[in-house]
Order: C-alpha cells, then structure tokens, then sequence
C-alpha cells in the first residue's frame, strides 16, 4: 500500500485558500459558459440570492470585476466528481464470503476475512471534496456571460483496524480543474491480499450546473 503524509491533503487545502486570497484569474477550461438575457446587475443579484444552501457557500466576491467564488464541500462527492468504482471481494471458509461494490469518490466501511490471521479485518475508506469555483461575470451585446471554472481537490484516507494484523494506511489527494481529470493507484486489501486500483477522477458537471441554475 502506499503511504503518503498526512501533510499532502493539508497542502491541497492550502491551495484552495490561496486562490480565495489572492484571486487569480479563473481557472481554465470554463465548465460553462453561456449568455443570459439579463443585465449584469441582474444576474449578480439572482447568483448571490440563490447559491448559498446545501454544499455551498460563498467564500468572497468583487462587484467591480464581476467574480464570485464559491467554496464547495461534500462528504459524499460522487455527485459532482466521477471517480470509477471499485469492488472488493472477500472469500473465506470461516468467516464466509463478502463482496462489495461502491463509487471510488465516496466513503465506504467494510469487512475482509484475512484467513492468515484469523480475523476480519475492518476497513474505514474516507473521502471528501474541496472545491473552488470561480463564477466570471462580463458583459455581452446579449445581456451577460456567465463562465463558470473550478479548482477540485479530492480527499483519500484509509485506516485498517484488526487485532492480528499489521495495520496499514493511506492518505492522498488529486487535484484538478474543469474538464481535467487526475489518478493516482491505491492498493485495495481484499483478505490477506490486496490489490492495486486506478482511481481516476473527473467532475460531473453538476456542481457547475447548480451554480447556474441559481439563474432559473
């Protein structure tokens, strides 16, 4: 299994605040950019009384430049980043035989017999969102153009608890921006086994089509 510091998520965070700071410009390819018949006035007013709620929040905004951002958290991401899946076959004589199947971006706990020690072995697989979105608001002979583009960060933490084992643990993330995509291998334990698994995430577009849809 691969052990990565704790100190990786951390910096990941760090991103994500930087960017809040500093307000760089968007990050590019926009997941969505379209021309509302409104004014500018307009539009600025409807996305600011209709984004707040659920798994978002305003975190800050510049009237004079027409950007808002939006920090987004989930501890069930895969409605907005598309992850794969990852199933988990556990088999065994004494303990009997498990199988699991469940998105890669969310959390799930479960029990592998790992025949070797005599044990089942509990499995805590955590993850969670971060994102930054950066909502442009300009000026159109049409009315107002909305883009929309935004920073992911996603969360792994593993922790294995047993009294025979020698537990094991992972920590990563994967950071990527809309329309991009990021890996990374993770080692799966099945029994007393384990096994490699590409994780590989890319957002949905639903957290960029809830933004907009503040629009009505």
């Amino acid at each position: 299994m691969q052990y990565r510091n704790s100190t990786l998520v951390a910096a990941a965070l760090l991103v994500l605040s930087a960017c809040a700071a500093s307000e760089p410009p968007p990050a590019t390819p926009t997941s969505i950019d379209r021309v509302v018949a409104s004014d500018v006035d307009a539009t600025w007013n409807a996305l600011i009384a209709g984004i707040n709620g659920r798994d978002f929040e305003i975190n800050s905004m510049t009237k004079e430049s027409g950007t808002i951002r939006v920090l987004v958290r989930s501890a069930a991401p895969s409605q907005y980043v598309d992850c794969g899946d990852i199933s988990i076959r556990s088999k065994s004589a004494e303990f009997g035989d498990r199988s699991y199947d469940f998105p890669a971006a969310n959390t799930a706990r479960y029990l592998v017999a790992d025949e070797r020690a005599a044990e089942l072995v509990d499995v805590e697989r955590r993850t969670s969102l971060n994102a930054l979105a950066t909502v442009q608001l300009t000026p159109s002979a049409q009315g107002t153009r909305v883009s929309v583009a935004t920073n992911y960060v996603m969360n792994f933490r593993t922790r294995e608890f047993g009294n025979n084992i020698e537990a094991r643990s992972f920590d990563d993330s994967l950071n990527f921006v809309s329309l991009g995509r990021a890996s990374l291998n993770e080692e799966i334990r099945q029994g007393s086994k384990t096994k490699t698994v590409k994780v590989e995430c890319q957002p949905t577009g639903e957290l960029e089509r809830r933004i907009v849809a503040a629009l009505g």
